[in-house]
């Protein structure tokens, strides 16, 4: 078994390990983007309800304007955390992009050896294989 043959298995595991890193940089990127659409919705609700409510102020008793205070504080802590959520997610993707580059870097480098044992063993074969022809035609000029 040559050397080349007997890494294969550990260049198949870093290729599927780095496959799976940009398996999980895919998920992750996918729950940002729900995320940030959570948000996108969330401050676009607040712009069309403040717009609506704008032309109504004037018609608010004390206590519609207190309820609608209180619901405006609900909405800002509710799209602060929406925001807080969302960096969170961020930095999760960015994680998982720095393991992606890790893996990546990981089996680029297996592959770069491999390719230069492989190389080793082209050279190594060709020189047995000239050995053995200068050792055959070595003997054919004794021979006659």
């Amino acid at each position: 078994m040559t050397r080349t043959q007997r890494l294969r298995p550990v260049v198949q595991h870093n290729d599927k390990k780095e496959k799976s890193a940009l398996q999980e940089v895919a998920r992750s990127q996918g729950v940002l983007e729900i995320e940030q659409g959570r948000l996108t919705r969330l401050q676009d609700y607040k712009l069309e309800y403040l717009q609506k409510k704008k032309y109504d102020i004037g018609v608010f008793t004390p206590i519609e304007l207190q309820e609608f205070n209180r619901f405006m504080q609900q909405l800002d802590q509710t799209i602060a955390r929406q925001m807080e959520l969302v960096q969170i997610r961020q930095r999760e993707l960015e994680q998982k992009r720095d393991l992606w580059q890790a893996s990546r870097i990981d089996a680029r480098k297996m592959h770069k050896v491999v390719e230069k044992l492989q190389r080793q063993e082209v050279t190594e074969q060709e020189r047995r294989e000239q050995k053995a022809l200068d050792e055959f035609s070595q003997r054919k000029i004794t021979r006659t």
